[in-house]
């Protein structure tokens, strides 16, 4: 079981690593591509390659996934693949960070700024829904944080402060490194 386990990683890890070179294809030749090597493995598998070294050698006769998108673009044109980011996505994660320090300035500056970074977050192609929801956590885990550390532990202020600010950022950087491009189309 544990070897199967082994081999399903290496051969996820290689489909993945394909899919990501993949990115600089059209939409159907890429899920072509990828539906051929998926054959090729089924096929390899099911001729008796089980081991995690057989797999291996499978995924080597295959070739580097960088080396297997070069081949398909022969003759074809690259579509440019759009940025992780957009300008509205920056507006988006920056209310979601500055909003809640806001609260010195105003309470209801805070919560619009916070709401509006909401919006735009949901309205964004550029997260999945798990990482929205992470997202728009980011605030209130962090206040969870320096609360938690001020009833159990009754830290210093400031000390729950950092709490809230290291698990607040912690979480927009995380947020702003998962977003992706969208997919192309065609």
């Amino acid at each position: 079981m544990n070897m199967e386990l082994d081999s399903n990683r290496l051969v996820d890890a290689y489909l993945d690593e394909l899919a990501t070179e993949a990115a600089v294809l059209p939409a159907g030749r890429r899920d072509e591509l990828l539906d051929d090597m998926k054959t090729h493995i089924a096929e390899a598998r099911a001729a008796g390659a089980t081991s995690e070294d057989e797999i291996r050698e499978v995924l080597q006769r295959l070739g580097r996934p960088s080396e297997i998108v070069a081949a398909a673009t022969d003759g074809l044109v690259q579509v440019e693949v759009p940025p992780r980011l957009r300008p509205w996505d920056f507006v988006a994660v920056g209310l979601l960070l500055v909003g809640p320090y806001l609260l010195s300035f105003s309470v209801i500056l805070a919560l619009v700024g916070w709401a509006m970074g909401l919006g735009m977050l949901w309205s964004s192609n550029r997260w999945t829904t798990i990482w929205k929801l992470i997202g728009s956590l980011a605030w209130p885990l962090g206040y969870a944080a320096a609360m938690a550390l001020d009833m159990f532990f009754q830290a210093p202020v400031r000390i729950s402060l950092v709490a809230d600010s290291v698990v607040s950022i912690g979480l927009i950087v995380a947020l702003v490194l998962k977003a992706r491009a969208p997919r192309q189309t065609s």
